[in-house]
């Protein structure tokens, strides 16, 4: 009996921890598109933003995950930054820049 309790805990937490990491990347809602030959720009529906390799922040003040930017078939990751809504961090596998909107 102890097995049986054991074993459906243990699989409702793999299930869980799936739903999770699917929400996260795959499941994510698309909220941009990311253009330019070098990925200069980045559109979240009425807003633009441009990359800024001069920012004053980084990407290690992220904050919030917003969503997934496409370029083609690739997908962006999306997030805020601590203490500023001037600028978006958007990591690309291990590659991560920074955008500035655009006013």
């Amino acid at each position: 009996m102890k097995k049986k309790v054991l074993l459906c805990c243990l699989l409702a937490a793999v299930l869980a921890g799936a739903f999770w990491g699917y929400r996260y990347t795959l499941g994510a809602q698309v909220i941009g598109t990311i253009t330019g030959s070098e990925w200069q720009s980045l559109s979240i529906g009425e807003e633009r933003y441009e990359r800024d390799d001069q920012a004053p922040v980084h990407g290690t003040d992220k904050d919030r995950f917003l969503g997934i930017a496409t370029s083609g078939s690739t997908r962006f990751r999306i997030y805020s930054i601590q203490g500023t809504d001037e600028y978006l961090y958007c990591r690309w596998d291990w590659e991560g820049w920074i955008y500035r909107r655009v006013k």
